[in-house]
């Protein structure tokens, strides 16, 4: 999440800067609305940090839950299994936002100044980087899932996911490599 928040925070710094920078007064609003995104995107995952700590926190607490009757030991795996769910989800969602701060970079890759194209490079290699880690904690906590319909649910937009990562960072690695 850390790594996408630098990476949405790269390509919006860009932004903010070339909305002043003469020669770009045509993109003012376009880089306005990056900007604007750019800034929601990395609280988002700023925010995530501490959501995934969190998360991982009720399977923890379900861990630490009695188990010495069938009935206390049926309770704990119930909340066992929902909270590693939901620490399945938690990091889905950095998948998520680590996309669109790749898409930041790309928007911004489209009209960016070239002095700038190694921020936007770097900031997308960083939200990509993000959105991979995340997809880590994803993959280790389906491990622990019982629910196939769920696991196969979160593999299926994992994988969309991380093809629409592939496919923004091919673009934005593109338009950065012309400028250098």
């Amino acid at each position: 999440a850390l790594s996408g928040a630098l990476g949405a925070a790269l390509g919006t710094m860009v932004a903010n800067l070339s909305i002043s920078k003469a020669g770009f007064e045509e993109y003012k609003d376009k880089l306005a609305q990056i900007a604007m995104k750019g800034q929601y995107t990395k609280d988002e995952l700023v925010k995530a940090i501490d959501d995934d700590t969190n998360a991982f926190d009720e399977v923890i607490k379900a861990m630490r839950m009695p188990k010495d009757t069938d009935e206390e030991k049926e309770n704990r795996n119930i909340e066992m299994q929902k909270g590693y769910q939901t620490a399945t989800l938690v990091p889905l969602k950095t998948v998520e936002n680590c996309r669109d701060a790749l898409e930041i970079c790309k928007n911004i890759s489209e009209v960016m100044d070239e002095g700038m194209a190694s921020d936007v490079g770097s900031g997308a290699l960083m939200a990509n980087a993000g959105a991979i880690a995340a997809a880590y904690n994803v993959r280790i906590n389906l491990k622990s899932i019982k629910d196939e319909k769920f696991s196969s649910d979160v593999n299926s937009k994992l994988d969309e996911l991380l093809n629409e990562c592939d496919q923004i960072l091919t673009i934005v690695t593109k338009n950065v490599e012309e400028y250098l």
